[in-house]
Order: structure tokens, then C-alpha cells, then sequence
């Protein structure tokens, strides 16, 4: 069992672990489909939690649990989705600041830190010069919604996640108390790497480059379709037999068709 960085809260105790279920094919088919049913990138990560996850915070991961996840959690399961299924490290493409041109640098994933929450996960606190406000940190209930209202007004994020209005209603907040919340939600949320810092190999010049945790979601599946297909002519089974197999038992089978053909010793 694995632990979030933040987690969920239930009869006062904060729950972290997690738990993925196996790969077989009939998941990564499903998570290929999801960007074309879902409403919005927050519904799609979501929809894919909820499927690719067999526990969450002591509980079933359904998508209402999914959704009070903090942002930081949510992508800290998505990069850990991506590992589950095999994308453990990666050679990534960046253009550089400086000179222009395009180079490649690894990345291991596994080696990413992370950063937990502390005890008072996931309320923040924030006392300015007319008072004390009080806030949560963003969940993916926030992102859905926003992302079905459309809203771009940093000011309704900051209105759901308000706990307390304290000094005032969040629509009288001046611009310098909104920077003052931010700092002070950003650096309350869990600490999970979203940039890298990579050298051009050109000119010298380190890069930050922003890393995409949902990446993987949507990918197109004709290289699953295509070892479906393999397995069905050589086999003779069918599709659904083949995307219950194990992704381990389905290279087993596949490596065993290559070597009856000569293609591997």
C-alpha cells in the first residue's frame, strides 16, 4: 500500500494509502477511450482514477472520493498511474530559453520528490492586515466545476474553497490580499513536481520545463489493438479474453508467437 501526500479525512483521521488494480488490457483500453467521453481534462483524470484505483484513503475510490482529492494528490496519482503502467522513465523534448533549439533529456519518474502535507492538511489559514481568512486547498470537484462554468475569474476558485469570510466577503478582496492567499495556498499544498530543470546541451543554458502529470490519457491504443489482434489470429480467442490477461501474460504469449516465427532466438 502506497500514501498520498495529502489524503482524505474521515471521523477524524486523515487516510492516505492507495492501491491500484492490476494492468490488464480491458484497462489500458478503457483509460485510452477516456479523453473522447469525458467532459473536461479534471472529469477525464477522475474517470480514471476511479477506474485504475482498487482503494483509496481506507475506502472505494469512487468518483465522489476522487473528486474531494486536493489537485496535488490527484496528480501525484496520475504520475503513479503512469508508472503503474509501465512508464516508469521517459526521454522528454524541450525547446531552449536561449538559443532555440529543440533537445531531448531524460527523466526518471521514481526519482521525482514529493513533498507531504503538514497536520493542518487540508485548511490554510491566512492573516493579513484586515483580518484572518480561512480557506481549503482546490480539489477536483473545484476543477470540474470551473471547467463547466467556464469561469476564469481566479475569485470563484477562491469562493469555494472559502471556509471562513472572516474580514469579508472574498468579492471585496483587493488584488494584493488575492497574490497573499495564493502564496499562502501554494505553499500549504503538497509538494509534488509539476517542472524540471533541464540542460540544452547547445549552449549551456538550464531549462524549467513543465511536466504534464496527465499526459498519458487519451493515447491512442493501436499498439494494444495491435498485440489484441496477434493473439486472436494465433490464438483464436477473443477480444475479451485477450484484454483480461495480465499485461505480463499477454508478452509471454506475444514473445512466444515471435519465437515460433523465428523473429526472436
Amino acid at each position: 500500500m502506497e500514501s498520498l501526500p495529502g489524503g482524505l479525512w474521515r471521523e477524524g483521521q486523515r487516510h492516505r494509502g492507495f492501491r491500484f488494480h492490476p494492468v490488464d488490457g480491458s484497462l489500458e483500453l478503457a483509460l485510452s477511450d477516456l479523453v473522447a467521453s469525458a467532459a473536461s481534462t479534471p472529469a477525464a483524470v477522475t474517470a480514471a482514477l476511479s477506474l485504475a484505483l482498487a482503494e483509496l484513503a481506507s475506502g472505494e475510490p469512487t468518483p465522489e472520493r476522487v473528486r474531494q482529492l486536493c489537485v496535488a494528490d490527484r496528480q501525484f496519482l496520475m504520475r503513479w498511474l503512469g508508472m503503474h503502467l509501465g512508464e516508469r522513465e521517459s526521454w522528454l523534448n524541450a525547446a531552449c530559453h536561449r538559443c532555440g533549439e529543440s533537445f531531448d533529456f531524460y527523466l526518471d519518474y521514481r526519482a521525482l520528490p514529493v513533498a507531504e502535507a503538514d497536520d493542518h492538511f487540508p485548511e490554510v489559514a491566512v492573516t493579513l492586515e484586515r483580518g484572518t481568512w480561512r480557506f481549503r486547498l482546490p480539489n477536483g470537484d473545484d476543477q470540474e466545476a470551473l471547467s463547466q462554468s467556464g469561469e476564469g475569474d481566479p475569485l470563484a476558485l477562491l469562493e469555494r474553497c472559502l471556509l471562513d469570510p472572516g474580514p469579508g466577503p472574498v468579492s471585496h478582496l483587493t488584488p494584493a490580499e488575492c497574490e497573499a492567499i495564493d502564496r499562502a495556498l501554494e505553499e500549504a499544498t503538497p509538494g509534488v513536481v509539476t517542472e524540471v530543470q533541464a540542460r540544452c546541451p547547445h549552449c549551456g543554458r538550464d531549462n524549467q520545463v513543465a511536466l504534464n502529470p496527465y499526459g498519458f490519457i487519451g493515447r491512442p491504443a493501436d499498439h494494444l489493438l495491435t498485440e489484441v489482434h496477434q493473439l486472436a489470429v494465433h490464438y483464436h480467442w477473443s477480444e475479451r479474453e485477450i484484454l483480461a490477461l495480465p499485461r505480463a501474460r499477454r508478452s509471454a504469449y506475444l514473445r512466444l508467437i515471435d519465437r515460433a516465427r523465428g523473429m526472436v532466438q
